[in-house]
């Protein structure tokens, strides 16, 4: 069985123009911070490198948990009882979020612990969470947020790519992530579609947002630079790092793992953001089309 899926075309809005740092002082900038600042608590108290900002966009990321276990459910024919969400970043939020929608064992993924800790913001949403799910408040321990992941049947993982290992196999209906699969290393990229494979039921899906801009200016400075450059440790460990993938070869090396995939929606910019002579060569062999790719949707599912 295939998606039946037409993926909807929109339109990217240009990035505006006269932002406060040109991208190549930005660069510089972080490359200095995040040496300075080698701490992410200390970055965090300074609002640099955060990673996301679904503590600040609730409604949002509780909206797209709910759409994606609905759709998750159509496609299977049943509701998903296990789930694995890869890069929650600041918040554990989607941990009740699935809860509240009966998900029965919850995973949270991330290269680090850089999730909310403090209760009363997870107090917040267990409230919100209440009005819709009358009792929801009484089946959840907020004393702590250990005592929160434990009392959701939740884990919360923070050794990136490596603590997988953990999720056993054939054991998820459904994996999700909002703005991590750029993120991923361009080595180890190969390595999670075949980890994500391996965790997944038969019939199992997967539902991923992915923004293909650069995190300098909302264009695509980051594709200036050579490959050699692009990867070296002083580029990718500054806090502006993605792996550069365009979304076909995202797609293809979803599919070499065994996936079947379909996009749900992809956004391109009307006009190309760049030039093609500021391109580093690597990126020459592309469309237009395919390099007018800001962002997009996609599902996985693993054959039955």
């Amino acid at each position: 069985m295939t998606f039946d899926i037409t993926p909807r075309e929109e339109v990217q809005p240009a990035s505006p123009r006269g932002l406060p740092l040109p991208w190549w002082a930005k660069i510089g900038a972080k490359m200095v911070l995040s040496r300075a600042l080698p701490s992410y608590r200390l970055r965090r108290a300074f609002g640099l490198f955060l990673h996301g900002d679904l503590d600040q966009n609730v409604a949002q990321h509780r909206a797209f948990v709910a759409n994606v276990l609905a759709q998750q459910a159509s496609f299977a024919g049943r509701s998903a009882s296990a789930i694995l969400e890869l890069g929650p970043g600041n918040t554990l939020g989607a941990a009740l979020f699935a809860a509240a929608h009966g998900v029965d064992r919850i995973w949270l993924c991330d290269v680090g612990d850089f999730a909310e800790g403090g209760m009363a913001f997870y107090r917040r949403l267990a409230a919100m969470l209440e009005a819709e799910h009358p009792g929801f408040c009484a089946r959840v321990d907020l004393t702590d947020r250990a005592r929160m992941l434990a009392s959701l049947n939740a884990t919360y993982l923070t050794r990136g790519t490596a603590s997988l290992a953990e999720i056993p196999s054939g054991s998820l209906d459904m994996i999700l992530s909002t703005a991590v699969l750029e993120h991923v290393g361009r080595a180890e990229f190969a390595t999670l579609a075949r980890e994500m494979m391996r965790m997944l039921r038969p019939g199992g899906t997967s539902y991923h947002e992915v923004d293909l801009m650069d995190h300098l200016g909302g264009t695509q400075n980051n594709l200036r630079f050579s490959e050699k450059t692009w990867e070296s440790p002083l580029m990718a460990n500054s806090g502006f790092y993605t792996n550069r993938l365009r979304c076909c070869e995202i797609v293809q090396i979803m599919r070499e793992a065994g996936f079947q995939a379909a996009l749900a929606r992809i956004a391109r910019w009307p006009a190309l953001p760049m030039p093609r002579r500021a391109l580093a060569q690597q990126f020459e062999r592309f469309s237009d089309d395919e390099m007018r790719i800001a962002n997009f949707g996609m599902w996985l599912r693993k054959p039955a």
